[in-house]
């Protein structure tokens, strides 16, 4: 109940005070196991997500978050689970695997941080293309525009009326490649390669406005 009330909440006022649009909406599967992987641009995404996400779908997020007083109890209601950033965690990674194993839908930000130059992003992290390997389920890209605008990172409060949008491309199914330390290189390179998918659907958003 909690999940679906903050659905609606969120998507209502994504859609009131952020013009909240989202595109290509029809390229999510109907159905899991998929990961779903955005470009992390502020603390709105979460809230953002609820313009792309049409199923039930779990979400890794900084365990820090977790800490903090009724945030953590909520962010556990709406199917959220903790990840150390920059740890390997390991835990996080095999609960995400068994949840797409189940035919569930897991969302990932491989860049990590919002903390960042969005011309010169950091190198992602391989984490979902292993599981989109070890699950054998495909990617799907999906851009965010208009958040860090929205909530800059660092800001207490949101700048409302700034518009918000999403965009969803087509599944990604990839080359198959054994998860192991001598296919690391291989790993990283389909990971950039669909993080440059998503950098692709954020330009086609930033066209629509009329800048890049």
């Amino acid at each position: 109940m909690v999940y679906w009330l903050s659905y609606y909440i969120f998507k209502i006022f994504m859609k009131i005070f952020f013009f909240g649009k989202c595109y290509d909406q029809e390229n999510l599967p109907e159905k899991g196991p998929y990961v779903g992987v955005i470009n992390h641009n502020s603390l709105l995404d979460i809230p953002a997500m609820s313009l792309v996400v049409n199923h039930r779908a779990s979400t890794m997020v900084k365990h820090s978050l977790f800490k903090v007083p009724v945030l953590g109890w909520w962010l556990r209601k709406v199917n959220m689970f903790p990840v150390v950033r920059g740890a390997g965690d390991q835990e996080a990674i095999q609960r995400a695997l068994n949840l797409l194993k189940q035919g569930h839908i897991v969302y990932m930000a491989p860049e990590g941080t919002r903390k960042y130059d969005p011309q010169n992003p950091p190198r992602p992290r391989t984490g979902f293309v292993r599981l989109a390997q070890l699950a054998d389920c495909p990617v799907v890209p999906i851009a965010l525009v208009g958040t860090r605008e929205a909530l800059p990172p660092g800001a207490k409060f949101p700048r409302l009326f700034k518009r918000v949008r999403a965009k969803v491309g087509k599944p990604i199914k990839l080359e198959k490649v054994k998860v192991n330390l001598e296919n690391r290189e291989k790993l990283q390179k389909q990971a950039e390669m669909v993080m440059r998918e998503v950098y692709k659907l954020r330009d086609e958003l930033l066209a629509m406005n009329g800048k890049k």
